[in-house]
């Protein structure tokens, strides 16, 4: 069970995995790799915050943090696009690129970015709220074996999913010359753009609740 809704979650349209791409396309199957790895950041915070507060926070509180990492999603999007325009692919370890002179575009800076955004989209805390949380804590009371496995099952396709696709990504980025370089990362700020529409307008809704 953890094997099967981890790998549905892996390949699952989202922030997470638009940005898995970009940083595969942007700096490479290391970054990509990388980027992929953060909910094994990110998710600590998620779980333990989830089910600690999560229950008791008013109904304004998910439409809050939905509006906030909508807007941390667009900023990312519109950034990648901006930075497309100069973007080179590396030719050379001894001439500096865009991927060892700007911040974001390194990666330690594509993980930090993956880390924030997922703690910022509201889609793992509904995820642990309202279906993991349960399953794990029911499945845990019954054997402890049992609900570490579900765990790292989960984790284990959830995480490999991601990075089978940066690998993906990242192979094919070797072909691209500079200028389908280029329209690669815009197109991949683009639809992170988009996805970061569509969360604040699916969760400005919750801005209205009591």
């Amino acid at each position: 069970m953890g094997l099967t809704l981890g790998l549905a979650a892996g390949i699952s349209p989202g922030p997470l995995l638009v940005l898995v791409v970009t940083s595969a396309l942007r700096s490479g199957r290391r970054a990509g790799v990388l980027t992929a790895c953060a909910p094994l950041l990110s998710d600590a915070v998620v779980v333990a915050v989830t089910l600690l507060l999560l229950d008791r926070l008013p109904g304004r509180a998910l439409g809050v943090l939905g509006v906030v990492g909508a807007v941390f999603v667009v900023w990312s999007g519109a950034q990648t696009v901006r930075e497309a325009r100069s973007a080179a692919l590396p030719t050379d370890a001894t001439h500096p690129t865009l991927e060892t002179t700007t911040e974001t575009t390194t990666e330690t800076g594509a993980l930090k970015r993956a880390v924030v955004v997922n703690l910022l989209s509201p889609h793992p805390w509904i995820a642990w709220a309202t279906a993991l949380g349960p399953l794990i804590v029911t499945t845990w009371r019954e054997s402890a074996g049992a609900g570490a496995a579900l765990l790292i099952g989960f984790y284990a396709t959830l995480v490999g999913g991601k990075i089978v696709i940066a690998l993906l990504v990242a192979r094919g980025r070797s072909r691209l010359r500079h200028n389908g370089y280029r329209r690669a990362l815009t197109c991949a700020g683009v639809l992170l753009v988009l996805v970061g529409i569509t969360m604040g307008v699916e969760f400005a809704g919750h801005l209205r609740t009591d």
